[in-house]
């Protein structure tokens, strides 16, 4: 009988509809595989909340872990709460740990909140959590092991902050096969929102070194960006391609684009090895250039996702945006002439924004013609610099976001932008202007007609087509068109 492993590491039961990959506990699992630690993660796909809280009772319960790692992103704090007690209960001399973003910005809210838990990970946690396990193991103290906060006397202790780590190279690649990836792969208009394809998403560059004032992202891996070498990522894209046979790649890097060296390295080794493949980026408008632009659009680059954020100069100033109306349009227009797709992740609700400065924002969507455009409530979660943070009561209704109690706390409680009407009201207008597939409008706007094209656009590209038909999962593309429940 197989010996169970001595760590759980566990997604909360709500992401059972997610599609990105949740890459923090595959990279977890496979460095502690690689020191012989032996792990499993948990992360059920395709099934109910409830049924996922009950199946990880039914495991705590039947093979009482030494360790539990649980992750929490800063709008899991209810539901990992939840998972706490429930360790407590079912396995009680279990160790929790939790990490992630919502940890890494304020530990102090696991005390508030009274969420049941052992040590928090606060950064990275790979190097982190294989020295909190072996110390404790060994029965040594702890507070010598950098990147951890735990109860001492009733108040909590944070230890010296670990540093980051230098070189990705020296991390095994991220442990796809405790995932449910045939979930992962399946064709999907998430991955490339909101292209229909079958693909999924990975990381090759940690940090960000700009500081808009609304993101949290730097609270896990900090703002120093390192990015892995070419060959690395050259060799994992070969690796997982042979393996999982997607047609596509949806690269999360937040500064994709940061070194025009490496891209052209990375899409010349894997030309030279025979690799083809479809994918989607994110990246500043101050990072693309023409000669790019072409270079990626020749070597598969479907779209790339921009943080546009607003149309107004001024609230471009306000959120330290580090950019201009000037650049963002130059962006755009490079994007046309290459023949890539532009996506256009907006930010509504910030403080100080006006009805002329949303009146902006959707003149630039209509303007620039994106293919699709993101409205976004700004809310303020911990580790955001620009207003006062939610407040731990209201974790539970934002993590339904974007149903109709959670955007009636956004302007009941968090509403910043000067504007008379309500947040929904003004999500209303912005969805009659720009076509959105899960939000559709009875309207006679020619604009929101015409955005309706943008976002359907990729169903006449020449390099989508050609894609699905060499695609080894043709007939997938058709059973799972109707079985989407991700939300764009």
């Amino acid at each position: 009988m197989t010996q169970p492993p001595g760590i759980l590491l566990i997604a909360p039961p709500s992401r059972s509809t997610t599609q990105w990959l949740p890459f923090g506990l595959m990279h977890l699992s496979s460095y502690l595989s690689s020191k012989g630690v032996e792990n499993d993660i948990i992360d059920h796909k395709r099934i109910s909340e409830a049924e996922g809280f009950e199946k990880i009772r039914a495991r705590l319960s039947a093979e009482k872990p030494e360790f539990v790692g649980i992750t929490c992103m800063v709008s899991e704090i209810e539901i990992v709460k939840r998972l706490g007690e429930l360790v407590r209960k079912e396995s009680p001399a279990s160790v929790i740990i939790i990490g992630g973003p919502h940890p890494s910005s304020n530990p102090l809210h696991f005390v508030e909140f009274k969420v049941p838990f052992d040590f928090l990970v606060i950064g990275e946690g790979e190097l982190t959590i294989h020295e909190l396990v072996t110390e404790l193991r060994a029965g040594r103290p702890v507070d010598g092991v950098r990147g951890i906060a735990y109860l001492a006397d009733g108040a909590l202790k944070t230890n010296a902050p670990r540093p980051l780590i230098a070189d990705l190279d020296t991390l095994p690649f991220p442990a796809y096969d405790k995932v449910d990836m045939e979930y992962y792969c399946r064709p999907n208009p998430w991955t490339i929102r909101p292209v229909y394809i079958s693909g999924f998403n990975l990381f090759t560059v940690r940090g960000c070194c700009y500081n808009c004032s609304f993101c949290v992202e730097y609270t896990v891996f900090g703002r120093t960006v390192r990015k892995m070498s070419p060959e690395r990522v050259a060799d994992h894209i070969e690796q997982v391609l042979a393996k999982y046979r997607v047609d596509a790649i949806y690269f999360m890097d937040e500064l994709f684009t940061l070194s025009k060296e490496r891209i052209y390295a990375i899409f010349g080794l894997l030309k030279a090895r025979g690799v083809r493949i479809l994918y989607g980026c994110q990246t500043r408008v101050n990072l693309l250039d023409e000669e790019l632009a072409r270079f990626m659009s020749e070597n598969g680059c479907l779209q790339i996702d921009f943080g546009i954020e607003t149309g107004s100069e001024k609230m471009l100033k306000a959120i330290n945006k580090m950019t201009d109306l000037k650049t963002i349009t130059a962006a755009g227009e490079i994007c046309r002439r290459t023949g890539i797709r532009h996506l256009a992740n907006m930010l509504i609700n910030l403080p100080g924004e006006t009805l002329e400065d949303l009146e902006a924002s959707v003149e630039l969507a209509d303007k620039m013609k994106y293919n699709f455009v993101l409205w976004n409530v700004y809310t303020p979660f911990p580790g955001a610099g620009i207003s006062r943070s939610l407040e731990l009561e209201d974790f539970s209704t934002i993590m339904t976001y974007p149903s109709k109690p959670s955007i009636d706390l956004l302007n009941r409680k968090y509403k910043f932008g000067d504007y008379s009407k309500s947040l929904a009201e003004v999500l209303d207008f912005l969805h009659r202007n720009t076509f959105h597939p899960a939000r559709m409008k009875l309207t006679l706007n020619p604009s929101y007609w015409k955005s309706m094209y943008n976002v359907m656009s990729f169903l006449f590209d020449r390099r989508y087509v050609r894609a699905l038909l060499r695609s080894r999962r043709k007939l997938e593309y058709f059973t799972n068109l109707f079985k989407q429940t991700t939300q764009m």
